[in-house]
Protein backbone atom coordinates (compact mmCIF):
# COMPACT_ATOMS: atom_id res chain seq x y z
CA UNK A 1 0.00 0.00 0.00
CA UNK A 2 2.93 2.46 -1.13
CA UNK A 3 2.73 5.31 -3.76
CA UNK A 4 5.49 5.92 -5.54
CA UNK A 5 6.23 8.64 -8.42
CA UNK A 6 8.17 8.41 -11.04
CA UNK A 7 11.84 9.05 -10.48
CA UNK A 8 11.72 8.42 -7.16
CA UNK A 9 14.96 6.91 -6.06
CA UNK A 10 15.03 4.75 -2.70
CA UNK A 11 18.74 3.65 -1.92
CA UNK A 12 19.43 0.41 0.11
CA UNK A 13 18.23 -0.76 3.24
CA UNK A 14 16.13 1.95 3.04
CA UNK A 15 12.32 1.38 5.04
CA UNK A 16 9.11 2.48 3.45
CA UNK A 17 6.31 1.54 5.65
CA UNK A 18 2.65 0.74 4.84
CA UNK A 19 0.50 3.97 3.35
CA UNK A 20 3.12 6.06 2.62
CA UNK A 21 3.53 8.27 -0.33
CA UNK A 22 6.88 9.29 -1.85
CA UNK A 23 6.21 12.08 -4.80
CA UNK A 24 7.76 12.52 -8.23
CA UNK A 25 11.22 12.86 -7.83
CA UNK A 26 11.96 12.29 -4.55
CA UNK A 27 14.93 10.55 -2.81
CA UNK A 28 15.51 8.42 0.12
CA UNK A 29 18.71 7.92 1.20
CA UNK A 30 20.63 4.96 2.25
CA UNK A 31 18.82 3.34 5.85
CA UNK A 32 16.83 6.16 6.35
CA UNK A 33 13.20 5.17 7.38
CA UNK A 34 9.39 6.53 6.69
CA UNK A 35 7.10 5.76 9.04
CA UNK A 36 3.80 4.45 8.24
CA UNK A 37 0.91 7.20 6.43
CA UNK A 38 3.52 9.78 5.84
CA UNK A 39 3.24 11.91 2.73
CA UNK A 40 6.68 12.98 0.92
CA UNK A 41 6.07 15.27 -2.20
CA UNK A 42 7.54 15.72 -5.21
CA UNK A 43 11.76 16.52 -5.05
CA UNK A 44 11.97 16.18 -1.44
CA UNK A 45 15.50 14.96 -0.54
CA UNK A 46 16.13 12.92 2.48
CA UNK A 47 19.73 11.36 2.68
CA UNK A 48 21.02 8.45 4.70
CA UNK A 49 20.22 7.56 8.38
CA UNK A 50 17.15 9.95 8.12
CA UNK A 51 14.03 8.48 10.48
CA UNK A 52 10.49 9.86 10.08
CA UNK A 53 7.92 9.02 12.65
CA UNK A 54 4.67 7.88 11.22
CA UNK A 55 1.51 10.31 9.44
CA UNK A 56 4.38 13.32 8.63
CA UNK A 57 4.21 15.45 5.61
CA UNK A 58 7.27 16.94 3.81
CA UNK A 59 6.55 19.28 1.05
CA UNK A 60 8.11 19.86 -2.08
CA UNK A 61 11.65 20.81 -2.37
CA UNK A 62 12.71 20.41 1.28
CA UNK A 63 16.14 18.64 1.90
CA UNK A 64 16.32 16.63 5.25
CA UNK A 65 19.93 15.55 6.46
CA UNK A 66 22.49 17.44 4.32
CA UNK A 67 25.52 18.21 6.23
CA UNK A 68 25.51 21.07 8.75
CA UNK A 69 27.54 24.19 8.55
CA UNK A 70 30.50 22.78 10.01
CA UNK A 71 34.00 24.09 9.21
CA UNK A 72 37.14 25.00 11.33
CA UNK A 73 39.61 27.12 10.23
CA UNK A 74 42.52 25.74 8.55
CA UNK A 75 46.69 26.78 9.39
CA UNK A 76 46.56 28.05 6.08
CA UNK A 77 43.39 30.44 6.14
CA UNK A 78 41.38 28.24 4.49
CA UNK A 79 38.12 26.04 5.74
CA UNK A 80 38.64 22.77 6.72
CA UNK A 81 35.11 20.55 6.81
CA UNK A 82 34.04 18.81 9.77
CA UNK A 83 31.93 15.95 8.88
CA UNK A 84 28.53 15.53 10.42
CA UNK A 85 28.02 12.13 11.23
CA UNK A 86 24.97 12.28 13.49
CA UNK A 87 21.41 11.63 11.64
CA UNK A 88 17.75 13.44 11.93
CA UNK A 89 14.90 11.85 14.05
CA UNK A 90 11.65 13.41 13.59
CA UNK A 91 8.28 12.44 15.38
CA UNK A 92 4.84 11.54 14.54
CA UNK A 93 2.39 13.80 13.09
CA UNK A 94 4.98 16.42 12.02
CA UNK A 95 4.51 18.72 9.11
CA UNK A 96 7.51 20.17 7.26
CA UNK A 97 6.76 23.13 4.84
CA UNK A 98 7.98 23.32 1.43
CA UNK A 99 11.91 24.51 0.82
CA UNK A 100 12.48 24.29 4.64
CA UNK A 101 16.22 22.43 5.52
CA UNK A 102 16.82 20.11 8.63
CA UNK A 103 20.76 19.26 9.03
CA UNK A 104 21.65 16.29 10.16
CA UNK A 105 23.88 16.03 13.56
CA UNK A 106 27.36 16.29 13.99
CA UNK A 107 27.92 13.90 15.93
CA UNK A 108 24.18 12.70 17.41
CA UNK A 109 21.26 13.58 15.51
CA UNK A 110 19.14 16.58 15.03
CA UNK A 111 15.71 15.95 16.58
CA UNK A 112 12.32 17.07 16.21
CA UNK A 113 9.64 16.38 18.19
CA UNK A 114 6.50 14.95 18.07
CA UNK A 115 3.85 16.96 16.47
CA UNK A 116 5.84 19.65 15.75
CA UNK A 117 4.95 22.29 12.74
CA UNK A 118 7.20 23.92 10.44
CA UNK A 119 6.19 26.53 8.04
CA UNK A 120 7.69 26.77 4.34
CA UNK A 121 11.33 28.39 4.44
CA UNK A 122 12.64 27.29 7.52
CA UNK A 123 15.92 26.60 8.64
CA UNK A 124 17.71 24.11 11.50
CA UNK A 125 20.85 23.04 11.92
CA UNK A 126 22.87 20.52 13.15
CA UNK A 127 22.16 19.20 16.37
CA UNK A 128 18.88 20.98 17.63
CA UNK A 129 16.54 19.78 19.56
CA UNK A 130 12.96 20.93 18.97
CA UNK A 131 10.34 19.62 21.73
CA UNK A 132 6.49 18.50 21.29
CA UNK A 133 4.36 20.43 19.47
CA UNK A 134 6.04 23.13 18.74
CA UNK A 135 5.95 25.35 15.95
CA UNK A 136 8.03 27.84 13.70
CA UNK A 137 6.21 30.17 11.00
CA UNK A 138 8.51 30.94 7.78
CA UNK A 139 12.22 32.12 7.50
CA UNK A 140 13.42 31.14 11.19
CA UNK A 141 16.27 30.15 11.59
CA UNK A 142 17.19 28.00 14.20
CA UNK A 143 21.62 27.86 14.77
CA UNK A 144 22.99 24.63 15.58
CA UNK A 145 23.19 22.52 18.88
CA UNK A 146 19.64 25.27 20.03
CA UNK A 147 17.16 23.51 21.98
CA UNK A 148 13.35 24.74 21.66
CA UNK A 149 11.21 23.08 24.71
CA UNK A 150 7.27 21.54 24.45
CA UNK A 151 4.88 23.78 22.84
CA UNK A 152 6.83 26.89 22.12
CA UNK A 153 6.16 28.90 18.84
CA UNK A 154 8.18 30.78 16.78
CA UNK A 155 6.36 33.57 14.94
CA UNK A 156 8.17 34.96 11.10
CA UNK A 157 11.63 35.25 10.95
CA UNK A 158 12.27 34.87 14.47
CA UNK A 159 16.21 33.39 15.16
CA UNK A 160 18.02 31.97 18.06
CA UNK A 161 21.82 32.21 17.97
CA UNK A 162 23.75 28.66 18.58
CA UNK A 163 24.26 26.66 21.30
CA UNK A 164 20.93 28.21 23.85
CA UNK A 165 17.85 26.73 24.89
CA UNK A 166 14.10 27.56 24.82
CA UNK A 167 12.45 26.39 28.07
CA UNK A 168 8.54 24.78 27.71
CA UNK A 169 5.90 27.37 26.38
CA UNK A 170 7.89 30.21 24.98
CA UNK A 171 6.42 32.23 22.27
CA UNK A 172 9.11 34.32 20.10
CA UNK A 173 7.73 36.86 18.45
CA UNK A 174 8.37 38.13 14.96
CA UNK A 175 11.73 39.23 13.91
CA UNK A 176 13.26 38.66 17.31
CA UNK A 177 16.74 37.12 17.73
CA UNK A 178 17.12 35.46 21.06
Amino acid sequence: DVSIGPNVVVEANAVVADNCTLGAGSYLGARSQLGEGSIISANVSIYHDVTIGCRARIHSSTVIGADGFGFAPSDSGSWQKIHQIGGVVIGDDVEVGACTTIDRGALGDTRVGNGVIIDNHVQIAHNVVIGDNSAMASYCGISGSSTIGRNCTLAGDACLVGHISLCDNVHVTARTVV
